[in-house]
């Protein structure tokens, strides 16, 4: 392909990889994650869309008539999974599903309206009507960037369908219009376009959208202001408030506009937002918000854990979030969010059968907990947004694992692949073999023609305490190692990833007393499936790691009191005088509640 394949081209600190350069292998966790994603996820979601009739809505809607399925936001899962679908074009060349995108842009492109004008949802009350919670502009960045997606790997059909709809969108919205959505998602979306297409007005109105959110023009008699980001101007806000997936899709935003327009004021509010939310608002897994009624944010250390919303699409967000922030300061802290998403809350949405999916994510699931309509303690074969989320972050995930800099190579997720190296490094192929996380040892080795001054950096993640290089202590600077790249490189890399306990921050009142168990990135959980009476176990802070068989991640054993009798209300111990020492397995958390409903644990009682 001769253009970067990547869902942002933006040049900052750091440069992305084109996705078609970087070749997981099929055995390595990544590449299971995405064969997955491709054989069984994305053909199970086109069939919902065919069922739910979210397909249907765009042929009734071409022929002018009422009555459609969904909500407000149907029309945004065909796009996001022909985003999907686009970036699985870009990294394996497939035409497995080359029909279903033909029909798909052919409804989409028949439904438009002659202005352009594209939402099957407001054909009876018309365009515009209703900002705060039409989601006609967050529906369009979705069409904006399938557009884009399909686009740069060689499908420009439907980019042809988003200009149009951006184009009416700079009529109304752009620096001489007035108004913006209650949810962000153009915003990102027209400066991807402006870097694709050049054309200076989707940026100068990406950013009059942003500039006018923040003045409580929103109505509040549902929600409050800054459930739509519209409790204070943009650049003034520096906690992270409001409705999750709406204030990540904003400072992805922010961070686009920063990139293009060197606007210091909205990069320096996105970063001090992200600390206020991944230092005193996210969960162990990675996940973000507390609050079912608004799916926002809580209060700092505001994190009970049976009632975690944590949804599956604002870990894609924050994902998408992330990624941005990693190119435009070059720092690791955001590939280890990345990490840590990657391989706990994201492969957690989702049931090891690629068919079924969580909504909300939480961190414990009681034995008479109810089955709600947003906390299943079951995954469901279709939930509102999370499955096309789900696919078109799987999907682009190999964009995520290097980055250049100058003549630099920056390898920032650890996954078994083959690297083509970036014309700017040099020519060649870089190999890196290993089974992380289930261990730690990393081999890596380039043959090629480095250009000269050519280097190489390797990220040592925030989680580890002590890394090897040959065998011996690694020099690590800024969360890197750094080496000079030359024909016939290599490397071998160690991780020490003994199991280790974390206490909660004090404040975190829902889990005091309690530790969660870690191995290197992968947080471990207890099952009712393996530990007969989990509600009934005090654990001690000791682990034993036991192999496994498939040589993927171990479950774990930890040594436990188990109550044998009923406790009392309220007690001086936390051991009841008849109990008896005995062993409790653990599996990742990832991988819990694929057996059938039980009771789940993340955080586990300690004496």
């Amino acid at each position: 392909m001769t253009q970067l394949v990547t869902p942002a081209k933006f040049s900052a600190a750091l440069n992305p990889v084109s996705l078609d350069r970087v070749h997981p292998s099929e055995d390595g966790w990544l590449g299971r994650f995405q064969r997955r994603n491709a054989d069984a996820t994305i053909p199970h979601i086109i069939e919902q869309l065919r069922e739910t009739g979210a397909l249907e809505n765009f042929r009734r809607s071409a022929a002018g008539e009422d009555g459609r399925e969904g909500t407000s936001i149907t029309d945004s899962d065909v796009y996001k999974l022909l985003e999907a679908i686009a970036w699985e074009i870009g990294r394996t060349g497939t035409t497995a599903f080359d029909a279903f995108v033909d029909e798909a842009v052919a409804l989409i492109t028949a439904a438009q309206h002659e202005d352009g004008y594209l939402n099957t949802q407001r054909e009876v009350t018309g365009p515009w009507s209703d900002l705060a919670y039409g989601h006609e502009l967050h529906t369009g960045g979705h069409l904006v960037q399938a557009g884009i997606a399909l686009a740069r790997v060689g499908r420009p059909e439907l980019l042809e369908v988003a200009r149009r709809f951006a184009d009416l969108v700079v009529g109304k919205f752009g620096p001489q219009g007035e108004g913006f959505d209650g949810h962000p998602g153009m915003e990102d979306a027209l400066v991807e376009l402006y870097r694709e297409t050049d054309e200076r007005s989707y940026l100068d109105t990406a950013k009059a959208l942003v500039d006018r959110r923040g003045h409580r023009t929103m109505p509040t008699d549902r929600f409050p202001a800054a459930f739509f980001l519209d409790h204070e101007p943009v650049r003034e806000s520096t906690e992270a408030l409001g409705h999750v997936v709406r204030a990540l899709y904003l400072d992805a935003a922010c961070v686009d506009l920063s990139a293009e327009t060197g606007d210091t004021q909205l990069r320096d509010a996105a970063i001090k937002r992200w600390e206020s939310a991944h230092l005193t608002k996210k969960y162990i897994t990675g996940g973000l918000g507390s609050r079912h009624f608004d799916e926002s944010f809580g209060a700092p250390y505001e994190l009970p854990a049976s009632r975690a919303y944590a949804a599956t699409s604002a870990g894609v967000a924050d994902l998408l979030a992330n990624w941005r922030l990693l190119l435009l300061t070059g720092e690791a802290r955001y590939a280890d969010a990345m990490e840590k998403l990657a391989v706990n809350q994201l492969p957690g949405s989702i049931g090891a059968d690629g068919k079924s999916f969580f909504r909300a994510n939480p961190l414990q699931v009681r034995t008479l907990q109810r089955n709600e309509d947003n906390s299943r303690i079951q995954r469901a074969p279709w939930v509102p947004s999370g499955p096309t989320n789900l696919a078109r972050a799987v999907s682009q995930l190999g964009a995520y694992v290097a980055t250049t800099q100058g003549s630099t190579l920056l390898i920032q997720q650890w996954v078994d692949a083959t690297i083509d190296v970036p014309e700017e490094v040099g020519t060649g192929t870089l190999t890196i073999e290993t089974n992380y996380p289930a261990n730690g040892v990393v081999k890596l080795s380039y043959q090629g023609t480095p250009v000269p001054g050519a280097r190489i950096k390797l990220r040592v993640p925030g989680w580890c305490e002590h890394t090897t290089l040959n065998g011996r202590s690694a020099l690590v600077i800024d969360s890197y190692i750094d080496q000079e790249l030359v024909d016939g490189w290599s490397t071998t890399l160690e991780f020490a990833m003994e199991p280790r306990f974390l206490f909660a921050h004090p404040r975190v009142d829902a889990v005091r007393g309690c530790r969660a168990l870690l191995r290197g990135p992968v947080l471990y959980c207890a099952e009712q499936v393996d530990v007969e009476d989990l509600e009934s176990l005090v654990f001690l802070p000791t682990a034993e790691v036991l192999a496994a068989d498939d040589g993927q991640l171990p479950r774990i054993n930890v040594a436990a009191h188990r109550r044998r009798q009923a406790q009392q209300l309220y007690s001086r111990s936390m051991v009841a005088p008849d109990t008896e020492i005995s062993w409790a397995e653990l599996l990742p958390y990832y991988q819990w509640g694929n057996r059938r409903p039980a009771p789940m644990r993340v955080w586990l009682p300690v004496i």
